[in-house]
């Protein structure tokens, strides 16, 4: 594996740099003061009155006396703190064009520090900033007693902070590979930070690639974020105890907590259901007995809660959900035809009857009122969405939503 952090890999990196780079706030002509060429180690030996002259030279850049600090350097030949004074007044007239011929200097003199921390401030104002991070890293390295090193881990934090965000836009717009390619440059710099890992981990599942996401997943064993995402795991492998022990190893104050864990143990419940229920569950055409038993299934408090009488209907007498006919009709969610004495619980239910019957349902448990998708909602709207003809599936999942908070 090639070392980034070598002269010769941050040379590489400035030829490639403009195609994954953005730029950093700081404009050319900014007040950050370039080092003396011949301060700080790795300075080429040369004459003291040949060091006076350069440094003198740098103080008049300093003082923006250009001219004369370029007639300096001009007497000086080819003396490399000269020609770093040189890179020094082009970068301050505002010269944006030489990073890479800073970088080439750079690896002529690998160990001259001035060089380094004149590189990243160039390649910084060039928007170069994996190159300028580089530098400022190497020039820490070397000049252990200056302030180069924090600049260095300030243009980390940076970097990083800027790749994260590109990643969860390219996310977030769907372009799954650029975002993972921001993403592994970060764990190649940074490999602890969690964010990365759980917004690789999202891409991973978004991928269909659960063992991937589980791997990574598991590198933060103490993180929320981490135990929740493992949880929608287990929801999507339909193991639902698994989903529950990783719903409550929550903090109580994390926002997901409840609706997460209410869903995963009503997904639980409903495997322990008798084999009518599941019927109705897996039905691709819903009919009002199939409704009156997911309600009741999935929503058991209905059942103890008081009701007004229960007429006759003759033609639940053998039907297997009878008890949660029943319960919908002495609650009135549900309408039975009393003057006839029937419910009709093979009828096909109809989507206003439907989406009335979860309405009522959730007003009796005292929660607020489903929000339902129209055809003018777009997709991702907060609202709960309800086909027609409905199975018994979208019916479960439209129940799951509603008791999980979601469309209200």
């Amino acid at each position: 594996m090639t070392d980034l952090h070598t002269p010769r890999a941050i040379l590489a990196i400035t030829i490639a740099a403009a195609v994954s780079c953005a730029s950093f706030p700081l404009e050319a002509g900014t007040d950050e003061q370039f080092p003396s060429p011949v301060s700080g180690p790795g300075v080429e030996a040369i004459k003291k009155s040949q060091r006076k002259k350069i440094q003198r030279g740098w103080e008049e850049v300093i003082a923006g006396d250009l001219r004369a600090g370029r007639k300096r350097v001009a007497r000086l030949g080819r003396l490399a703190p000269a020609q770093l004074l040189e890179y020094q007044i082009r970068l301050t007239e505002g010269e944006e064009d030489i990073t890479d011929d800073l970088a080439a200097f750079c690896q002529e003199k690998p160990d001259y520090a001035a060089a380094w921390v004149t590189l990243s401030i160039a390649a910084e104002r060039a928007g170069s900033e994996l190159v300028a991070l580089r530098a400022a890293r190497r020039a820490g390295e070397l000049w252990t007693a200056s302030p180069w090193g924090d600049r260095a881990a300030d243009l980390e934090q940076r970097w990083i902070r800027d790749r994260i965000e590109e990643a969860e836009r390219l996310f977030g717009t769907g372009d799954l590979a650029a975002a993972m390619t921001e993403l592994d440059a970060v764990r190649a710099l940074d490999p602890q930070n969690r964010e990365p890992i759980l917004l690789t981990a999202k891409i991973a599942l978004a991928n269909d690639q659960i063992d991937r996401a589980v791997e990574l997943l598991s590198e933060l064993p103490d993180d929320p974020d981490a135990r929740f995402l493992e949880g929608k795991i287990a929801e999507s492998r339909q193991n639902w105890q698994s989903a529950m022990d990783s719903y409550s190893s929550l903090p109580e104050d994390y926002p997901e907590r409840g609706p997460a864990l209410q869903r995963a143990q009503i997904r639980w419940r409903l495997t322990l259901l008798p084999n009518y229920a599941r019927q109705s569950m897996e039905s691709d055409r819903i009919t009002r007995g199939d409704l009156a038993v997911i309600l009741v299934s999935i929503q058991p408090r209905l059942e103890t809660l008081q009701g007004g009488p229960v007429p006759v209907m003759s033609d639940i007498v053998d039907y297997p959900g009878q008890r949660e006919i029943i319960t919908v009709v002495r609650l009135g969610i549900m309408n039975a035809d009393r003057r006839g004495h029937l419910f009709y619980p093979d009828g096909e239910a109809a989507l206003e009857t439907i989406r009335g019957a979860i309405q009522r349902s959730r007003s009796l448990l005292g929660l607020p009122a489903p929000v339902w998708c129209e055809k003018s909602d777009v997709v991702g709207s907060a609202c709960i969405s309800m086909p027609s003809p409905t199975s018994g599936g979208s019916i479960v999942e439209a129940v799951l939503d509603v008791v999980s908070g979601a469309g209200s």
